[in-house]
C-alpha cells in the first residue's frame, strides 16, 4: 500500500473517530434522560440531565464551581509537581548505588501500599484543613510511583549504550546525563500519567474528610443535602480536570520525546 493510501486511510479514520467518540456519551445521557425524566422518585436518587444542567448553570453563575475547581486543581497540581519531580530525582539517583536502592526498597513499598485514606487524618492534623494538607496528600499519593517508575527506567538502559560510554571513558555523571536520563524519560512520563489521577485522588480525599472549599467539599456538602445534581456536577468537573491534565501530559511527552514521533 502506498504512503498516500495510508495517509488517506488514517485521515478518514480520524474523521470517523471524531464522530464516534461522543456517541457512547450521547447514548448514556439519552438513556439517563429517558429513565428519569418522568419519575420524580428516580430523580431524587439519580438526578437527571436536565437537573444537572440547571445545577451547572447555577454554580457557574454564582462562581462557586469555578472557585472550588480552582482550589482542587491547585492542590492536585502542586502535589503532583512536588511528588513527581522529587520522586523522579530519587528514583534516578538510585542508579548510582544498587545497595542504597535495595535498602530503600521496603520503605518505598510500604509508602506505596499504605492507603492514602488512612494517612489523611494524620496529615490534616499536622498541616490543618487548608491547602497544605491537601497538597501533602497529593504529594504522598504520587511520590512512590515516581520513584519506582524512574528507578525501573534507569535500570532498563540498553547495556550496549553503557558499554559504548565505558569504552569512550565517560564519567559516571556523563553516563547518567547522556544515557540514563534520556532512556528513563519514557518511564517518567508514564509515572506522570499515573500520578494525575493519584494527585486528584489525594486532594479529593483531603477535601472529603475536612475542608472549607474544593470540589470534594462541594460534593460532600451536596450529598449531605441529597442534592444529587450538584454531586454529579462536581464529579463531571473532576473528570474534565483529569482529561485536561492528561492532555497536558501528552503535550509534555511530545515535547520531550518528539524524536519518537519523528
Amino acid at each position: 500500500m502506498s504512503n498516500e493510501a495510508v495517509q488517506g486511510e488514517s485521515k478518514s479514520l480520524g474523521k470517523l473517530g471524531l464522530l464516534l467518540y461522543p456517541l457512547p456519551l450521547l447514548v448514556f445521557v439519552l438513556a439517563w434522560h429517558l429513565l428519569t425524566s418522568s419519575y420524580p422518585d428516580r430523580q431524587f436518587t439519580f438526578s437527571s440531565p436536565q437537573l444537572v444542567w440547571e445545577a451547572f448553570v447555577k454554580l457557574v453563575s454564582s462562581g462557586e464551581l469555578l472557585k472550588n475547581t480552582g482550589v482542587t486543581v491547585m492542590e492536585a497540581v502542586c502535589g503532583f509537581l512536588m511528588g513527581t519531580s522529587s520522586g523522579a530525582a530519587i528514583g534516578l539517583s538510585f542508579w548510582y548505588s544498587k545497595t542504597v536502592a535495595r535498602i530503600a526498597n521496603p520503605y518505598i513499598t510500604a509508602l506505596a501500599t499504605i492507603p492514602i485514606f488512612s494517612l489523611a487524618p494524620v496529615v490534616i492534623a499536622w498541616f490543618g484543613i487548608g491547602l497544605w494538607s491537601k497538597i501533602m496528600l497529593a504529594f504522598l499519593s504520587t511520590v512512590a510511583v515516581a520513584i519506582v517508575q524512574s528507578y525501573q527506567g534507569a535500570m532498563s538502559v540498553e547495556p550496549r549504550y553503557l558499554k559504548f560510554m565505558h569504552v569512550a571513558k565517560a564519567s559516571r555523571w556523563q553516563i547518567f546525563r547522556i544515557v540514563v536520563i534520556p532512556s528513563a524519560l519514557i518511564w517518567v512520563i508514564n509515572a506522570m500519567r499515573l500520578n494525575i489521577g493519584l494527585a486528584l485522588l489525594g486532594a479529593f480525599i483531603g477535601e472529603f474528610i475536612s475542608a472549607e472549599e474544593g470540589l470534594g467539599f462541594m460534593i460532600v456538602k451536596a450529598s449531605g443535602l441529597y442534592d444529587m445534581a450538584t454531586v454529579f456536577v462536581g464529579i463531571i468537573a473532576l473528570v474534565v480536570v483529569a482529561l485536561v491534565l492528561a492532555a497536558g501530559i501528552d503535550k509534555v511527552e511530545k515535547k520531550l520525546l518528539g524524536w519518537r514521533y519523528r
